[in-house]
């Protein structure tokens, strides 16, 4: 009995583990490919961008800061279509962001972390919008099904 409560333990920390590395590992890579490094910071056109995705921007004596990186912008996406996504378990359907579809934008002087929303059941899935997460404070619009 407690070999089976263990093996059950286990499998579901190994289950976790391993989508949460996977997930981690998806934003790094899609953060790279965005021009962010691995590691550290590097200096674009008086942008200082990091590693987690935020940047610090420097215009003359002026700096400003954007601290929302791009996994506090994904959990922050994934908090506010929690309550959506209760009421869509009943049809077995889910509402998720798409990492690898992650980008910037510019629009109205905010700068915003870019997620395309999927609605998935089982194998099949559809486009549902775009969720906009404000680089500065975090907050979020949609775009799409949802607004």
């Amino acid at each position: 009995m407690i070999a089976k409560i263990f093996a059950i333990v286990s499998l579901i920390f190994l289950l976790y583990f391993a989508h949460s590395t996977f997930a981690e590992n998806e934003l790094q890579k899609r953060l790279y490919e965005l021009g962010y490094p691995t590691e550290g910071f590097i200096v674009v056109n008086n942008t200082m961008k990091f590693a987690d995705g935020h940047i610090v921007r420097f215009e003359g004596n002026y700096v400003e800061t954007y601290p929302i990186t791009a996994q506090e912008a994904l959990n922050r996406l994934n908090n506010y279509l929690a309550e959506y996504n209760l009421k869509l378990k009943k049809y077995n359907m889910r509402i998720e962001p798409e990492i690898k579809s992650m980008s910037e934008k510019e629009e109205n002087g905010k700068l915003y972390w870019v997620f395309e929303l999927y609605i998935k059941k089982g194998s099949s899935k559809f486009f549902a919008g775009l969720a906009y997460v404000e680089r500065k404070e975090g907050l979020i619009k949609i775009k799409g099904l949802l607004d």
